[in-house]
């Protein structure tokens, strides 16, 4: 069942950066793949879902994380369980440190 409140929350983000940059509603429409404006709307109202296929191009868009937009994308239909499984996948790379070296043992 779709989450309303992480599907409010992505929308507000993505018209919230909408303002802060200054793009326009049919800019960013034809640049994430929204074909009507009552589909936008509709998405901008938290009525309907951001779909995957769309976090990268709405990232790249409105210069956001691509993954922390992915996490807000996946909240939008997995419960709390699912989302700490994909969190521990997807969080932030971390730089590995080297493995000891065996030499001087």
């Amino acid at each position: 069942m779709s989450n309303p409140v992480a599907r409010i929350a992505l929308a507000t983000l993505v018209a919230d950066r909408m303002r802060e940059l200054g793009i326009a509603r049919a800019d960013l429409m034809k640049l994430t793949g929204f074909t009507t404006e009552s589909s936008f709307g509709s998405y901008l109202a938290g009525f309907s879902k951001l779909h995957l296929w769309q976090v990268p191009l709405v990232a790249k868009a409105l210069q956001l994380d691509e993954r922390r937009l992915l996490l807000m994308c996946l909240e939008q239909d997995h419960n709390d369980w699912c989302m700490d499984v994909f969190r521990r996948h997807i969080g932030p790379r971390r730089r590995r440190t080297p493995a000891p070296s065996s030499e001087g043992v």
